[in-house]
C-alpha cells in the first residue's frame, strides 16, 4: 500500500492540491459532478469540501485515484455465476471439480517437482455482468486535506492518540518523518510510550539526518531516560544487538542530555528491567563513551547493587501487609490501577483503594480505564469461579466511577451541551470500544464496532482477492453457530453449502477470488452467528508477504447471473491484509441482532479459535461508555438534531454541528 492509500484507508482523507481561487459556477458544477461519481463508489464529500475540490488543481484525476485507493476484486471465483451455479450444483460435481483442481496444482508439483503457477478450473458458463445492486448503504463522508499538510496532520493525529499504533499507522510514520522538518517533529508530543519505539528507531537509523539533528529530535520525543531505555532496547534488538560506534556515541550522549537524577531513577524501575538495562549498558560501551562523572557514578552504583527498584519496594510493602502500601502505590496511579486485583487479593479493602484512586483519577489514562472495564465487565460464564466473578463486579463498579471522575477533567465539544447521538449505520449497544485488543489491521472504523444491517438487506457477502508472482493459496471459511449452539462449517474442507450459507469454491493459485454468501432471511430462523475466517494455506510465510490480499464484506440483495459480484459502494468495510500471521478471524455477522462486526484478530487455523470472535464484544459497550462520558461531561442527551447544540456521528462530519467520534478517538485523548 502506498502512502496516499494508507491516508485514505486509515483516516478517510484524500490529499488534493488546493488553490486560493474562488470557485465560479462552472467549477462548482464540475465538482458536484465529480461527487456524483464518488457516490457510485460509496463515498461523498461534505458541502465545504465540494467547494474546495472545485478549485483543486488535480480535480480531473480525483475519482480515478479514489477508485484505486478503494481496491478491487480483479478475478472471478471458480464459479463465475455465483451463487446460483453453486446452489444448483450436485455435491458430486462440486467435489470432482475440487479434486481435479487440487491435482492440477499440489498434485503436479508433488509428482513432478515442477512449480505450477495456475491450476485447472472448470469451464463454466459466465454470464455478462451488466447489472449492479442499487446503493444499499449510506455513502461514507470523505474529507479533503491540502497536499502540503498530508504528512504533518496524520503524524500529529496518530501520535497524539494515547494508544498503540496499528500496523498500517506504523507504515505511515517513517514516510511522515522523511517529509517533516525538525520543528514539526519536535512540536508533536508522543503521548503513548509504545509508539515512541517506531518513531525513535526511524530517526535513530535514518541515513538522511545528521547526528546533531538526530540528538535534537530524540531528546524532544523522549521525555526522560526511561523512554530512552525502552527505545534503545527496541532498536538494539532490531539491530541484532550490534550498534555502530557512531550509534553508541549518540545513545550515550542522548542519555547524558538528561539530569543524572533522572538517569539514576530510570535505570531500575523493576528488577527485570534492571537486568535488561545492565545488558544494554554493556552493548553500548557506556563507560568508554561517557563524558559525565555523575552519570558514570550512577552506573557504578547500579552495577554494585546499591540501587533498589520502585517495584521491589511496592511488592515488599504488600507482602508484609503494610498500611503504607496504598500510599506508596498512589505515587504511580497508573501502576496502581493495573494492580487492582493484586491489591484486593492481598487483603486491601476496596473502599480504601477506591478513595485513594478517586483522588488520582485525573492523572489516569482513559484508554487504560476502558480496557480494564471491558475486561472486568465480561459475563459470569467466562470467569473461573463465582468468587472471581464477584471480585470482577467490585472492580467494575470502581472503574466506572474512576472513568466518570476522569471525564470531569476533560474539555470536549460536548461539555455542558445538549447532544444528539446519530447512530446511523451503527449499533452502539452491540459495539465494543477495543483498545489494547484492537486489530493490528487498522482501518478508519476500528475493530469491535457493530455496523447495523438495514432491514431491507437480504444477504451478506464476504470476499477475498489475492495476487502474487508466486502461487499462493488463500482460503475463506465460514464458521457458524445455530440457535442451539451447534457448530456449522462452510469451506474447502467442510460443507460447500447449507440452506443459509454458500461457498464459491476453493482456488489454490494467485490472481483468484473466493466468496461466502449468507442468506439473512433463511438464517434468521436457524443461525445465531456467522464468522468469516481467512487462512493463508501455502505460498508465503504470512499475509504481509503477499503482494496483494484484499478482503471485505458487502451488502447484497440481487443475485442474478448478470449482477456484479463485487460492488464497492455496498461494502461495509474492506482491508488490505498486511499482518505477520497466517490466519485471521476477519469479521462476524450477528444474525439475530442484524449487525456485522470487523474483528480482525489473529487466530489458529481451525478448531474453536474460529468461534472466539462471537464472545469478544462485551458488556462494556459503546453505549455504556457514552453514558459514563455524558455524566462526567454534564452533557444532556436529546432526541432530535434540532434540539441539539452538538451532533455526535461515527464518521466524518457533514456540517459544522456534527462532531466525529472516530476523528476525536471517542474523546479518550482529552
Amino acid at each position: 500500500m502506498n502512502y496516499d492509500q494508507l491516508l485514505f484507508s486509515q483516516l478517510r482523507l484524500a490529499a488534493v492540491r488546493i488553490t486560493d481561487n474562488t470557485p465560479d459556477d462552472e467549477a462548482l458544477v464540475r465538482a458536484m459532478t465529480v461527487n456524483e461519481e464518488l457516490l457510485s463508489l460509496g463515498y461523498t464529500l461534505a458541502p465545504k469540501d465540494i467547494a474546495v475540490l472545485a478549485c483543486a488543481e488535480d480535480i480531473g484525476s480525483f475519482v480515478s485515484r479514489i477508485r484505486e485507493y478503494i481496491g478491487d476484486v480483479k478475478a472471478d471465483p471458480m464459479y463465475p455465476d455465483f451463487p446460483q451455479q453453486v446452489m444448483e450444483m450436485d455435491e458430486a460435481v462440486f467435489r470432482f471439480h475440487q479434486m481435479l483442481h487440487y491435482l492440477s496444482t499440489y498434485g503436479i508439483e508433488l509428482f513432478t517437482g515442477q512449480k505450477v503457477s495456475k491450476g485447472w478450473l472448470p469451464e463454466m458458463e459466465k454470464t455478462g455482468k451488466t447489472e449492479q445492486n442499487p446503493a444499499l448503504l449510506e455513502a461514507k463522508v470523505l474529507a479533503l486535506i491540502d497536499e502540503k499538510d498530508k504528512y504533518i496532520v496524520p503524524y500529529t493525529r496518530i501520535l497524539t492518540k494515547t494508544e498503540r499504533m496499528d500496523d498500517k499507522e506504523k507504515m505511515m510514520i517513517p514516510e511522515c518523518l522523511a517529509h517533516l522538518t525538525t520543528g514539526q517533529i519536535t512540536g508533536v508530543k508522543v503521548t503513548f510510550k509504545q509508539n515512541l519505539l517506531d518513531v525513535f528507531n526511524s530517526v535513530f537509523t535514518s541515513a538522511e539526518l545528521d547526528k546533531k539533528r538526530k540528538l535534537e529530535v530524540l531528546h524532544s520525543v523522549c521525555q526522560h531516560t526511561g523512554d530512552v531505555w525502552k527505545c534503545m532496547d527496541y532498536a538494539l534488538t532490531r539491530a541484532g544487538f550490534h550498534f555502530r560506534t557512531s550509534q553508541k556515541r549518540l545513545i550515550v550522549k542522548l542519555l547524558e542530555s538528561y539530569p543524572a537524577a533522572d538517569f539514576k531513577e530510570n535505570m531500575i524501575l523493576s528488577n527485570k528491567k534492571g537486568e535488561r538495562t545492565l545488558l544494554m549498558l554493556k552493548f553500548i560501551d557506556f563507560n568508554e563513551y561517557s563524558r559525565s562523572d555523575e552519570h558514570k557514578a550512577a552506573v557504578a552504583a547500579f552495577r554494585n547493587g546499591e540501587l533498589r527498584s520502585w517495584e521491589s519496594r511496592a511488592k515488599y510493602l504488600v507482602s508484609v501487609k503494610s498500611p503504607e502500601a496504598i500510599a506508596y502505590y498512589s505515587q504511580r496511579p497508573g501502576i496502581m490501577l493495573r494492580h487492582l486485583t493484586y491489591l484486593l487479593r492481598n487483603g486491601y479493602k476496596a473502599d480504601i483503594v477506591y478513595k485513594t484512586m478517586l483522588d488520582k483519577a485525573f492523572s489516569l489514562r482513559i484508554q487504560t480505564l476502558v480496557s480494564l472495564a471491558s475486561h472486568f465487565e465480561r459475563p459470569a460464564e467466562v470467569w473461573e469461579s463465582d468468587e472471581r466473578f464477584k471480585e470482577a463486579m467490585v472492580i467494575s463498579i470502581l472503574l466506572n466511577q474512576l472513568l466518570m471522575r476522569r471525564f470531569m477533567a476533560c474539555n470536549t465539544p460536548i461539555k455542558g451541551k445538549k447532544v444528539y447521538i446519530d447512530e446511523s449505520g451503527f449499533d452502539f449497544e452491540q459495539s465494543a470500544l477495543r483498545v489494547t485488543d484492537k486489530s493490528s489491521e487498522g482501518g478508519y472504523i476500528r475493530s469491535g464496532l457493530a455496523y447495523r444491517i438495514p432491514e431491507d438487506i437480504k444477504r451478506i457477502r464476504f470476499f477475498v482477492y489475492w495476487n502474487d508472482k508466486e502461487r499462493v493459496d488463500v482460503d475463506l471459511h465460514g464458521a457458524a453457530k445455530d440457535l442451539e449452539g451447534k457448530q456449522i462449517n462452510v469451506g474447502w474442507n467442510s460443507k460447500y453449502k447449507t440452506d443459509e450459507i454458500v461457498f464459491s469454491g476453493d482456488i489454490t493459485h494467485s490472481d483468484a477470488a473466493e466468496y461466502i454468501d449468507i442468506d439473512l432471511e433463511k438464517a434468521a430462523t436457524s443461525v445465531n452467528f456467522v464468522t468469516a475466517n481467512i487462512n493463508l494455506f501455502s505460498g508465503k510465510p504470512c499475509f504481509g508477504d503477499i503482494e496483494e490480499c484484499f478482503v471485505g464484506v458487502m451488502a447484497v440483495n440481487e443475485v442474478g447471473r448478470e449482477v456484479e459480484l463485487y460492488d464497492p459502494k455496498n461494502c461495509f468495510f474492506t482491508h488490505y491484509l498486511t499482518g505477520r500471521y497466517r490466519a485471521i478471524n476477519y469479521g462476524y455477522v450477528d444474525v439475530q441482532n442484524r449487525c456485522i462486526v470487523f474483528d480482525g484478530v489473529q487466530c489458529s487455523t481451525g478448531g474453536n479459535d474460529y468461534y472466539r470472535s462471537f464472545t469478544r464484544n462485551n458488556a462494556f459497550s459503546v453505549e455504556k461508555y457514552l453514558t459514563v462520558l455524558f455524566k462526567g461531561q454534564w452533557a444532556t442527551k436529546v432526541d432530535t438534531r434540532e434540539e441539539a447544540d452538538v451532533v455526535l456521528v461515527m464518521g466524518k462530519p457533514a456540517d459544522d454541528k456534527e462532531v466525529s467520534l472516530i476523528d476525536n478517538n471517542f474523546f479518550m485523548d482529552s
